[in-house]
């Protein structure tokens, strides 16, 4: 009896310390969060652990909508030891042109056997360079040739009636 309950609460301070452990590690990703339209961007994940037990066979994934392509330099560490900090490059590129600013979330899944844990990013997809001065320069040249035909077209009709 006494040996069974102690590999109960064993087993109880075994599960417990394991999330406990995993819930102590952070991910940091810097300023600014900015995409180009229809271009690539490359920023750098600082994952660290503050716990105090090394953390075995983390799995990185990405969860990403269908506009963007997520490449993560590294989807695999070994162990990351307690107060270590591991930087993983990753490349996220936009296949489509945005005329407006658009806000895209990305997730990033970091698991092992037992655990799992999501940490959620914002980034905005920036507009086409230059797109709507080019559009107003465009519109403004239209115009401004109709003025003129229109222009000469109602001064020849006024000299030749007179």
């Amino acid at each position: 009896m006494k040996r069974c309950l102690f590999v109960i609460i064993f087993s109880f301070c075994c599960v417990s310390l394991f999330p406990t452990e995993f819930e102590n590690l952070r991910v940091h990703l810097g300023q600014p969060r900015d995409i180009p339209s229809n271009g690539d961007a490359t920023f750098t994940l600082r994952i660290n652990n503050r716990g105090s037990a090394a953390l075995h066979q983390l799995e990185l994934s990405v969860r990403y909508n269908d506009d963007l392509q997520v490449v993560l330099g590294r989807y695999i560490i070994d162990t990351l030891e307690p107060g270590e900090t591991i930087g993983v490059t990753m490349e996220i590129a936009n296949n489509r042109s945005h005329f407006f600013d658009r806000n895209t979330p990305i997730t990033l899944i970091i698991a092992n056997e037992d655990h799992e844990n999501t940490f959620s990013f914002r980034f905005t997809i920036r507009p086409v360079e230059h797109f709507w001065l080019w559009a107003i320069v465009s519109l403004a040249a239209v115009m401004t040739v109709l003025f003129i035909i229109v222009y000469i077209k109602a001064n020849k009709g006024e000299k030749n009636a007179g």
